[in-house]
């Protein structure tokens, strides 16, 4: 995202998105909120969707206005945005791995995932794992933060199971951009395995 240049916008790009990404001090978060949208813009495009109207509902998840069989959800952090597009709900979560106090864990996650990271031999990518999965339905569900950390749990195994919680189908997980990334999503709906882009190619 450091390397976008705004002197290239798209047309396409809305002006709430303009006025938005202008009120952040920061010039790495411009870029952020510029190109989140620059994105979902294109991936709608490869579906069909030039003329996107976008709302909030109440607890603040956007959504399309005119395509109410279409869903999306956006995340960004750091260098790389993403985004995802699918007929059911879906959410999706990027993180940077970085170190992590793993306490965080200890404190605000379930007891079974805390215990998985620490039997893990690699534990800040077991607690990145563990944190995209958990972010990703929270947002899918549309309640983002409002649903504790710590009322559900994920299981890792052969597959991605959901617990204390009603399943509501797939999970994708994937460490990305040199393992530097994971990208976790959670859809009522089928998973495709994610494509990275270059924001200045669109």
């Amino acid at each position: 995202m450091s390397k976008l240049d705004c002197n290239k916008i798209p047309a396409s790009l809305s002006n709430e998105r303009l006025k938005k990404s202008k009120r952040y001090v920061h010039q790495k978060d411009r870029y952020l909120s510029i190109g989140v949208e620059i994105l979902l813009n294109h991936v709608l495009g490869e579906i069909g969707i030039y003329d996107p109207l976008f709302g909030v509902d109440h607890y603040g998840k956007p959504f399309l206005k005119n395509y109410s069989d279409v869903f999306f959800n956006l995340s960004h952090s750091e260098e790389y945005v993403a985004c995802a597009v699918s007929n059911s709900p879906v959410g999706v979560d990027i993180e940077h791995i970085h170190d992590i106090d793993l306490n965080i864990a200890k404190y605000y996650f379930y007891g079974s995932e805390y215990k998985h990271i620490i039997h893990n031999k690699d534990k800040k990518k077991a607690f990145f794992e563990l944190w995209v999965l958990k972010e990703s339905y929270m947002k899918m569900t549309g309640l983002g933060f409002r649903l504790p950390l710590d009322e559900f749990s994920i299981e890792i195994n052969d597959e991605i199971k959901l617990i204390h919680q009603e399943n509501t189908g797939e999970f994708g997980v994937w460490n990305i951009c040199n393992d530097e990334y994971m990208l976790g999503v959670c859809s009522k709906g089928k998973i495709t395995k994610p494509v990275l882009i270059n924001l200045n190619d669109l």
